[in-house]
């Protein structure tokens, strides 16, 4: 074929004439990419009323919790109260504190907190701080849980660990 565009091609040497007949010859064949090979259609779409595959569900990790961005620098301090809960787990409030670096209280910080597992009393609604710069949740859960919290539009992350049960002694 190649003799049919360069028929003074001699075997063995890469001749020296443009790429275009060579590219008009792939063109007709197909295309580049499949080379004259026919791609299969793509599936039609389900009927009406029928549900789509679902895509692959986000790891909760990668959940968005948007909130108001805030402009300027913040400190944000975050704790559970009790810092580790019994045996079996139970509630715990979640306070975050913002506040500018020198140390003035920041109100009207959005505050978003996740928690895995377990749940929260906000649900994952956007939680504001007060006038001195405080907002709270509580947690439920039964597991060490991590809570996650997005404030002012930058995410932390702290443990909220769930005591062992103790070993019983052997008698």
């Amino acid at each position: 074929m190649l003799r049919r565009f360069f028929p003074d091609a001699v075997p063995g040497v890469v001749p020296r004439r443009p790429l275009v007949p060579v590219l008009a010859c792939l063109l007709v064949l197909g295309s580049c990419a499949t080379l004259g090979r026919q791609e299969k259609p793509p599936p039609p779409p389900p009927p009406p009323g029928q549900p789509l595959t679902p895509e692959p569900p986000v790891q909760p990790e990668d959940e968005p919790l948007p909130v108001k961005r805030v402009e300027e620098a913040i400190v944000v301090a975050a704790w559970a109260e009790p810092k580790t809960l019994p045996p079996g787990g139970g509630q715990a409030q979640i306070l975050v504190r913002i506040q500018k670096p020198g140390g003035k209280r920041f109100a009207g910080v959005e505050v978003r907190l996740r928690a895995r597992p377990g749940t929260l009393y906000s649900g994952g609604r956007v939680l504001v701080t007060d006038a001195e710069g405080m907002t709270r949740d509580r947690l439920t859960t039964h597991q060490t849980a991590v809570v996650t919290l997005n404030a002012g539009g930058t995410r932390y992350r702290f443990p909220v660990p769930v005591a062992e049960e103790p070993e019983a002694s052997p008698r």
